[in-house]
């Protein structure tokens, strides 16, 4: 997965790869290899090449608060399925929600049948020892579920059909 930061007023570019022991987390063309774990709420401990931090992270929409001791940084993440979900608000008929990135679904919030409004929870998929909610584009009907809690998702992975 491919994604763009921007961290006072810098852009960086940032590649997330699955690796057996953790993650090969690019920035920039640097390679970091990291392993991550969820502490409780917003708090992580994160092993970067030996090194341990122990960090907050609180996010509303694409922004991210990440604090390790006294030091804050405010983190912009460009969402990459931004682009799709405008582009799905101005079609009609049933369309697939699909991963954003590899991971194991931990929730599915909805039911065949249910309405949604835009940006509601409809499946809660960990990544990275985090755990994401992946949201309507828009108001509609949930015709299928495709996936179920434990289930291993890749991106682009279909997890419901929304009409």
């Amino acid at each position: 997965m491919i994604v763009r930061a921007r961290i006072a007023d810098r852009d960086h570019e940032v590649r997330i790869v699955r690796r057996e022991a953790g993650y090969c987390v690019t920035v920039d063309g640097v390679d970091h290899f990291v392993d991550a774990h969820k502490l409780e709420a917003d708090f992580y401990s994160i092993l970067v090449e030996g090194r341990s931090y122990e960090v907050s992270v609180e996010h509303a929409n694409d922004t991210y608060r990440v604090r390790h001791g006294a030091s804050e940084r405010i983190v912009h993440m460009a969402d990459p399925s931004r682009a799709g979900r405008e582009e799905a608000r101005k079609r009609s008929g049933p369309e697939a929600v699909t991963a954003v990135m590899p991971g194991k679904v931990v929730r599915v919030l909805v039911v065949e049948g249910q309405t949604v409004m835009p940006e509601q929870g409809l499946v809660v998929v960990e990544a990275m020892k985090m755990e994401n909610e992946i949201q309507a584009p828009h108001a509609g009907r949930i015709k299928a579920v495709s996936v179920k809690p434990g289930q291993a998702v890749e991106t682009g992975t279909e997890l419901v059909v929304l009409e």
